[in-house]
């Protein structure tokens, strides 16, 4: 066993991390008065457990801290490591090739010890060394004037050197424990045997105590017994009018349900009706406005007829009148010719107008004889006079048609001339291009056969590309896979937790048994726990469990009656024990010394849980007098500055309370109800984006699958192609086809439209 390196940071006059390594052989550290070589010694020496700063030449055990200069400042910790060779097993408890002892000590006076890493006792490290011989009183370290002090102790003291070299000072401490256990086992019987004499003394009044409880015992079994033949009895009839009303519904129900479809049908014949009647009036409706026009349209007619009627005879006494004025002034003629002219040819306007009007007239009475049933005859005439000008409509459009189409063939004589003109010349010309590219057909055909060769390249290609989508959709697949796969243990997880919610785990008995019981109604105002009234962030959790500790499962209840009805419950049903906390007795107050300034200084704890305005005096009872810091030095810092007025929590969960005693260890950092509902909420919260990322997922390998498929139709139509390509006929025809050659005995005919 060798040490091989020693780790210095902090420690005296080593500031800065400092590593020494050791060699196997002999390893002298030289210097000059200063330099630091005892420091060494002495760091390997309080690594090993020294406690009396005095071997470590010191007044107290905080000079082992680095106390500054005038251009450094001072360290706040001490840390030294060993690192020991155990190839050899000279630990027999220990299975590592190595070795690394760890102490760490704080200006606060705090003291922590590792061993490779992992977190020990002073008296595990003890344990460690005893018997190797390299204790911190061991043989193997011998400081200054150490020689000198083995030489002038007494017996007593030189015997321990002995036995720690001899290896068996490990047994003698066993010893000395064991003793000491003795004497506290004996210490332990004299007061075990006082409280058996006084419980002695309480043994018979507890005996008739202990008869009366088994009469009520007895009493009380009987008692249920009759309990229960009642329920019988009480469920008994129960059942029976349960089957009873059961029967009575059928009947009700089937009743109500022919009562219903007489009602339905009731109401569907009443809807018909209705229909029907709706209808009727809806025709009757339409005759009223059909016999309303009619007799309008009469009216109209008759009025026309009058006025027309009335016309015809104003012109006829017209003429009347004029007759007779030719026939007086016929002695006139000669003087009045132009007079007469005029009067002929107003007599000729008034004829044309009177005939207008008489052919007016005869349509108008025509339509009233529809009406009227009053002039049949001259409805014949107009129908027949319809009917010639209908014949001779017919024969005009008939003349019309054939002027058309002796028309429309000589045009198209014309065009089709035009036609055969452009054909002859489009032949001429395609002949011409043909003997013109005659030459480029076996250039075709080359280029056909090279652009198969194009295509197996292609299609070489198109594979490569496609193995290559297909890794990329098997690779989507895979993380679609493990996506599922999360998604599935983070449900499972929140199922979990959720049911563990629901079932009230980690609450104690009477806890769930109120609960239960406020859920069934069977307890009035109870609001629930306290860890299921608050909430807080995950960084807070540790501090505030720590905090609140057993409070977290007091119940807050409305009033004071609530909770005494829910303390009568629990004994009632042997439910365990629950504090309660009452909104109409609890009143609370947050810590009035500012600390908000001090350094590592978090928060109140009250300020950094959100819950209902309701229960603000509850959490401030609760909460309102505790700091949390970010670590335990800012927390002793600050217990200092305020003498220890309130308490104070770190945020790994250690505790220095009002007073300065302090509570602290490792603390778990997940177990709580509190972190296991942000835990919940935070796997709630990070489904949603798991989801995504596997809709995300999906939707990428579903696209990769659809380019994987159109890869390969591609592929198959190119190798179609191909196949097609490495055929002669097929190449040829595709030559004729796009050139317009011809072979022998066949015919070209040419689209002009084209």
């Amino acid at each position: 066993m060798y040490l091989k390196a020693l780790e210095i940071q902090g420690f005296k006059s080593f500031p800065d991390k400092t590593v020494l390594n050791f060699g196997e052989d002999i390893t002298a550290i030289v210097g000059p008065n200063g330099s630091g070589k005892s420091n060494i010694s002495d760091a390997i020496r309080w690594v090993m457990g020294e406690q009396n700063s005095r071997q470590l030449r010191g007044a107290k055990m905080e000079d082992v801290i680095f106390g500054g200069t005038e251009k450094r400042n001072q360290m706040g910790f001490a840390q030294v490591t060993l690192v020991i060779d155990n190839t050899e097993h000279i630990f027999p408890t220990r299975e590592e090739a190595e070795v690394a002892v760890t102490r760490r000590y704080y200006r606060s006076g705090e003291s922590e010890y590792y061993i490779n890493k992992q977190s020990v006792r002073l008296k595990d490290v003890n344990e460690l060394f005893m018997d190797t011989g390299m204790g911190r009183e061991g043989y193997s370290i011998i400081g200054q004037g150490k020689i000198d002090e083995i030489l002038s102790v007494k017996s007593g003291e030189r015997r321990e050197i002995f036995e720690e070299a001899a290896g068996i000072s490990k047994y003698r401490h066993r010893k000395e424990e064991s003793e000491r256990k003795l004497e506290r086992t004996e210490e332990n019987l004299v007061r075990i045997n006082d409280k058996i004499a006084e419980l002695e003394l309480q043994v018979e009044p507890l005996r008739a105590q202990a008869e009366t409880a088994k009469k009520y015992l007895v009493l009380r079994d009987e008692l249920r017994v009759l309990e229960i033949s009642v329920w019988l009895e009480q469920l008994q009839n129960l059942r029976t009018a349960k089957l009873k009303l059961e029967s009575d519904t059928a009947q009700a129900k089937e009743a109500c349900d022919q009562a219903q479809a007489a009602l339905d049908e009731a109401y569907a014949q009443g809807e018909r009706f209705t229909e029907e009647m709706r209808q009727n009036d809806v025709a009757a409706d339409a005759l009223r406005g059909q016999v309303t026009e009619a007799e309008s349209a009469a009216g109209e007619e008759s009025a026309a007829i009058a006025v027309l009627q009335t016309s015809v005879d104003h012109n006829n006494e017209s003429l009347r009148r004029l007759e007779q004025e030719l026939t007086s002034t016929d002695q006139r003629r000669e003087n009045l010719q132009g007079q007469i002219d005029g009067q002929l040819a107003r007599i000729a306007d008034i004829d044309r107008d009177a005939a207008v009007l008489e052919t007016a007239l005869s349509e108008l009475l025509s339509r009233a004889q529809a009406l009227a049933d009053s002039a049949k005859g001259a409805a014949d005439e107009a129908e027949a006079l319809r009917a010639q000008e209908a014949i001779a409509v017919a024969e005009a459009a008939d003349g019309r048609a054939a002027l058309s189409a002796l028309q429309a063939g000589l045009d198209e004589a014309g065009q089709r001339r035009i036609t055969v003109r452009q054909e002859l010349s489009e032949a001429q010309r395609k002949l011409e291009e043909s003997e013109k590219d005659a030459k480029t057909n076996r250039r075709a055909l080359n280029d056909a056969r090279e652009e198969a060769q194009a295509a197996e390249n292609i299609i070489q290609g198109h594979s490569l590309r496609m193995d290559s989508r297909r890794q990329k959709a098997e690779s989507a697949q895979n993380i679609k896979q493990e996506l599922t796969r999360q998604v599935n243990a983070q449900e499972d997880r929140i199922r979990l937790l959720t049911e563990m919610e629901k079932e009230y785990e980690g609450f104690n008995k009477a806890v769930k048994t109120v609960m239960q019981a406020a859920e069934k109604n069977t307890l009035r105002g109870i609001h629930g726990p306290v860890a299921g009234l608050m909430t807080t962030e995950q960084a807070y959790a540790v501090a505030l469990e720590t905090a609140l500790g057993a409070a977290l499962q007091n119940i807050v209840v409305e009033r004071e009656e609530d909770a005494k009805a829910a303390i009568q419950f629990l004994k009632q049903r042997d439910g365990g024990r629950a504090t309660f906390l009452p909104l109409t007795a609890i009143r609370g107050d947050e810590l009035r010394e500012n600390a908000a300034g001090e350094y590592g200084f978090v928060g109140i704890a009250s300020r950094l849980v959100q819950y209902d305005a309701r229960y603000d005096h509850i959490f401030k009872n609760l909460l309102g007098r505790t700091v949390v810091v970010e670590d335990l030095d800012s927390g002793i810092a600050m217990a200092r500055k305020f003498r220890n007025a309130f308490r104070i929590v770190t945020l790994d969960g250690q505790i220095i309370n009002r007073g300065g005693s302090m509570t602290g260890g490792s603390a778990s950092r997940s177990s709580g109800v509190l972190s296991r509902a942000n835990e919940l909420e935070r796997l709630k919260a990070a489904q949603g984006a798991l989801h995504g990322k596997l809709n995300e997922a999906a939707q990428q390998q579903a696209a990769l699958e659809r380019q994987l498929q159109q890869q390969t139709q591609e592929n198959q139509a190119l190798e179609s192609d191909l196949a097609k390509k490495d055929d002669e006929e097929f190449i040829k025809d595709l030559a004729r086809d796009q050139l317009g050659l011809a072979e022998a005995g066949e015919r070209i005919f040419y689209d002009v439209n084209d």
